[in-house]
């Protein structure tokens, strides 16, 4: 008996120190005091890029845009210009909440000459208030996605650990098997639908609990847009999710769970998510909005299929067309 006051003042010790230890963490994430994507921009630029005193393009983004070398639609780009510097500072898992922890500290490192912000329509509502349900969800991943709303420096975490989930390797095969199968399908995504099954509808359609969602996510927007100079053009880039490209993928999710309700809606170029988006920002006008979404339907055919047959993200020729797209609307 003698040693449980010990072991409790032990444990008031560790617990005290734990939480100081993530309140500091917070504080050098939450305000860009460390570059914590450092290994990240160093594997998507080159040094001499990075070592310029000024670049043409700086571009924020996820996992869209943080493909690797070769296949990534930036790359593209590049290829296409030599003589333009872009300077790709996007993140796989990131959304515009963590952009906005380091997007005042990358412009003024970078000194872009203009700015492309990639958004993908499919998750980035979740990014900024994540799903979470006592029923659907485990009580780990109801936490964590909890506590992460409120403590950013979290994803950054998980972000680091994927590296070392077994969801890594059986992703990468997934994402490298043209044949639909439901049982190879992303994970991610049957999270999503076993959530809501019109999950993905509902996120296009700005419909009941994605509404809410998207107040957020055009608050963190402002934050974002207004740390830029009037002088600096703003390029929003937005990936359509598969679903909106053609019956393919609609049917392949439907096989999984997914309902759709407004399948022609959310097909039309001026879908919700974006048409709202659209006049809610019009007040900046070095900002200009992109959507490649008619000429992703234009180029996705049963010879050249866009998506991965089972992943959301775009493939090789879902990167091409889309470099293209960008290549004749950007001041290049």
């Amino acid at each position: 008996m003698k040693l449980l006051p010990k072991i409790k003042k032990i444990v008031l010790n560790a617990c005290i120190i734990l939480v100081l230890s993530l309140l500091l963490f917070e504080v050098l994430y939450r305000y860009s005091i460390i570059d914590f994507y450092k290994a990240e921009t160093a594997h998507l630029n080159s040094e001499a890029d990075l070592t310029a005193t000024s670049v043409d393009f700086l571009v924020f983004g996820d996992s869209f845009s943080a493909t690797a070398k070769e296949i990534n639609y930036i790359d593209k780009l590049r290829e296409y210009n030599p003589e333009k510097t872009f300077v790709n500072v996007s993140v796989p898992g990131i959304g515009i909440r963590q952009v906005n922890t380091f997007a005042r500290s990358k412009i003024k490192k970078h000194k872009p000459k203009a700015i492309i912000y990639q958004i993908y329509v499919g998750n980035d509502l979740t990014d900024v208030d994540h799903l979470w349900s006592w029923k659907q969800f485990s009580l780990m991943r109801n936490l964590y996605w909890g506590i992460s709303d409120y403590f950013l420096s979290l994803s950054y975490l998980n972000h680091k650990l994927a590296a070392f989930s077994p969801r890594v390797t059986s992703r990468s095969y997934t994402m490298a098997t043209d044949e639909f199968r439901p049982e190879y399908y992303d994970e991610r995504t049957k999270r999503f639908l076993n959530f809501d099954a019109s999950y993905f509808n509902n996120t296009l359609m700005l419909k009941a609990p994605f509404a809410s969602r998207y107040e957020t996510w055009l608050a963190e927007m402002h934050e974002f847009l207004e740390t830029i100079p009037e002088d600096i053009p703003v390029y929003l880039v937005w990936i359509p999710h598969c679903s909106q490209v053609n019956s393919y993928y609609r049917n392949n999710l439907n096989e999984i769970g997914a309902r759709f309700e407004d399948e022609v809606a959310i097909q039309q170029s001026d879908y919700p998510f974006f048409a709202k988006a659209t006049q809610d920002l019009q007040q900046y006008k070095n900002v200009k909005q992109l959507n490649p979404l008619s000429v992703f339907q234009v180029n996705d055919t049963n010879d050249n299929r866009l998506y991965f047959a089972n992943d959301p993200h775009i493939n090789y020729e879902g990167n091409t067309v889309l470099s293209d797209f960008l290549q004749s609307e950007l001041p290049l």
